[in-house]
Parts: structure tokens; C-alpha cells; sequence
């Protein structure tokens, strides 16, 4: 089986320690490691890249830090955005709003992937997201879902949406989400191992063939980077 990670940190890239993961697409959380990513880059032809701050970190952003984004994004077409979001738990939520537009302004822009975090504030992502026009925006890759059922429904519905998991501790999400909208991630877990969070998956789709789909829906996400 042939594993892409869809979703890591600069820590731990995965495909370096688990022999069924051939490539990564790798995350940074806020700008200061956006230069260390272009090295990884670089040096590895399996580590793909998505560049933005994380909410977690909103706290260190520094002024015009949207435009350096751009920039960073016109000098590598493959590049995309991530990992972006909201955390309500989490402190400066007006300023999270504020980071979370900016960078979202810039992927519809130049239309690059987008890897969503969202805790807590789906309400406030989704008053966002209805900003635009939905042709206009790009694939969404919502990272570790833990909304409602309601909410997943909606969101595959009306947007251009894929879901990367690395726990599978609600099996209705994955029955409810279309077997070519999955995909798997560590999060830059060490005890993450991506076969295993497959083989669930497979014995809760019943389908023995989930892992290939799994491969190529992350190969498309590549080619659409």
C-alpha cells in the first residue's frame, strides 16, 4: 500500500519513519518556519508545501504578513496555503478572524489549497466562507473534523470540500463522507501510524480497495496545488 500523509508539521515528517508513507504534505504554523519548509522542500522531492499561520499563534504575527504569503506562494506554483483557521478555545479569536481572512483572501487569489482548522467556530468560518462566491473559492481540506453531522453535510453540499483524518473516534463522520473525499494524516504525531488509521477506515467502509482511494484523492490534491 502507498500512503501519502496529507497533513504533518516540520517535526515530524512522516514519510521519513513509516515504510508504507512515500510523501508528505507538510504544514507550517506560523511564518518564522516558512523559510525552513522552502529548505525541506528543497532537499526532499516527497515533502509537499502549505505555508500560513495557525491560529494557535496568531500572537506573532507581524505587520503585512499576508503580502510576504503572497510572494512566498507566486515563487512555486505547488505551493499551498495552511494550516489556517479558527480555535475558540484558543486566545484572540477577533484576531484569529483577522489572520484567518487575510490568508484566505490570498489562497482564492492565487487559488491555492487551503488546509482548514476549525475548533469551536464553525458559525464564524462559515459566515466567512459565504464571503465568496463558491466557484471562486479552491479545495478546502478540513483537518480533523470534529463538527456535527449537519455541519459535514453542509460543507459537502456547497463547497469543493476533502477530509484528512489521523483518529477515527467517530465512525459516522467516515460513513458519511463520500469514499473520494477522504484522506489520512498524522498531524505531525509520532504515534500516528497511517496504515492502521486506513484499515480502520476500510473495516468501516467495507470496501478493501480504500486505500488506493485514498492515495489517488491525495494525488489529486497534489495536482491541484
Amino acid at each position: 500500500m502507498k500512503i501519502i500523509d496529507a497533513h504533518t508539521h516540520i517535526d515530524y515528517i512522516s514519510h521519513k519513519h513509516q515504510d508504507d508513507v512515500f510523501e508528505s504534505i507538510c504544514c507550517t504554523t506560523d511564518e518564522s518556519q516558512w523559510i525552513d519548509l522552502v529548505n525541506i522542500i528543497k532537499n526532499d522531492n516527497a515533502v509537499y508545501g502549505a505555508f500560513g499561520i495557525h491560529p494557535w499563534y496568531v500572537d506573532s504575527v507581524k505587520p503585512e504578513f499576508d503580502e510576504r504569503l503572497e510572494e512566498l506562494l507566486l515563487d512555486n506554483d505547488s505551493y499551498m496555503v495552511g494550516e489556517i483557521g479558527l480555535d475558540k478555545y484558543k486566545p484572540y479569536l477577533d484576531k484569529q478572524i483577522n489572520v484567518f481572512e487575510k490568508q484566505l483572501k490570498v489562497a482564492v487569489k492565487l487559488h491555492r489549497v487551503v488546509f482548514l482548522h476549525c475548533v469551536g467556530a464553525w458559525d464564524k468560518v462559515l459566515n466567512i466562507l459565504k464571503q465568496y462566491k463558491k466557484s471562486d473559492l479552491p479545495i478546502l481540506v478540513v483537518h480533523d473534523f470534529h463538527g456535527s453531522t449537519e455541519i459535514l453535510d453542509f460543507l459537502l453540499n456547497n463547497y469543493n470540500v476533502m477530509f484528512s483524518f489521523n483518529n477515527i473516534n467517530k465512525p459516522e463522520y467516515i460513513k458519511q463522507i463520500p469514499d473520494d473525499k477522504i484522506m489520512v494524516e498524522s498531524d505531525g504525531k509520532k504515534d500516528v501510524i497511517l496504515f492502521d488509521v486506513i484499515k480502520k477506515i476500510e473495516n468501516i467502509k467495507h470496501n478493501e480497495n480504500i486505500g488506493d482511494i485514498i492515495y489517488n484523492n491525495t494525488q489529486r490534491i497534489l495536482k491541484n496545488g
